[in-house]
């Protein structure tokens, strides 16, 4: 699995699971159908640089391909150094769900409440880096909170967390590690605090067997059953047969989102022709068969 789908992954160590209070600290992964994989697993008596370090040199011998492209975990300063010094091509990505709710903690009340939404449109809606960092001096320096440690510290950050500083690395999706925290109630079904070591690795086998399964039925459905196309475009239509069901809805999702601009369009004598394409009608199916209708008022 790390083979195919080890570009990215996810390290979370707060599930505590048996009965000698070892932490349970799972290494996931997302496979082609959009489903979290475990990779490894590892037990730690302290989450300390040291031991981090062991398990992530360990993770390098068993994993054909060495270190991870990219790994997500909370902010924690111990597995921060152990990334660094064992991973030191890993490009390491924290968690943007931990760091953006912190903000009702960290921030003045008054200040949470004003100027909130505007620290989420930064972070969320800045097409590049200059435009991110303008819109935080300035609702920093509006809401006076230019010597805010938390604040200042964040931004010193801003190429671990925030989405336009990092959308050139490859994360499959994924800007948080809620994905492993979500897998919790997966290894609930499976994991207790009565789990002796010997309970743990017959339990956890069953999991991977439950984890293989979900795989197996997806690959089913993609080899058995075709996609229906909303859009009726030969790409569309093309990429039904290439990606799996659940890559291909998103895919699907994305193509018409990116059909609601302006198109224009000129012809020989450059008359131009300006439609939204979100008013279209029948629009896909003249661009897809390549059918431009020419009347007197009409370019397409």
């Amino acid at each position: 699995m790390y083979r195919f789908y080890g570009d990215v992954v996810v390290f979370d160590t707060t599930f505590n699971t048996n009965q000698y209070d070892l932490t349970f600290a799972p290494m996931l992964g997302v496979n082609n159908h959009g489903q979290t994989i475990v990779l490894v697993c590892a037990f730690f008596s302290k989450e300390t640089t040291k031991l981090f370090i062991w398990m992530f040199e360990e993770f390098k011998k068993a994993m054909p391909g060495g270190e991870p492209k990219t790994i997500i975990t909370d902010q924690d300063a111990a597995m921060t150094r152990a990334i660094s010094i064992a991973f030191p091509t890993t490009f390491h990505r924290l968690c943007i769900w931990h760091i953006t709710s912190k903000f009702s903690v960290k921030l003045p009340h008054s200040a949470y409440k004003e100027y909130w939404r505007e620290f989420q449109k930064a972070i969320w809606d800045t097409n590049n880096k200059d435009e991110f960092d303008a819109k935080w001096n300035s609702m920093v320096t509006k809401a006076g909170l230019t010597d805010h440690l938390w604040l200042s510290s964040m931004f010193d950050l801003r190429e671990s967390w925030v989405p336009t500083y990092a959308r050139h690395f490859f994360a499959a999706g994924m800007s948080s590690s809620q994905r492993a925290e979500g897998s919790h109630g997966f290894f609930k079904q499976y994991i207790s605090r009565r789990n002796s070591l010997m309970d743990f690795i017959i339990q956890f086998e069953r999991a991977l067997s439950h984890q293989f399964q979900k795989e197996l039925v997806a690959d089913h459905v993609d080899a058995f059953e075709v996609a229906q196309c909303i859009l009726p475009m030969p790409m569309n239509k093309q990429m039904a047969t290439l990606y799996t069901r659940t890559m291909f809805q998103k895919f699907e999702q994305e193509l018409i989102q990116s059909t609601t601009c302006f198109l224009e369009l000129k012809t020989e004598d450059a008359y131009k022709v300006v439609f939204n394409v979100s008013e279209r009608k029948n629009w896909e199916t003249r661009v897809a068969e390549g059918i431009y209708v020419k009347d007197s008022d009409h370019a397409l």
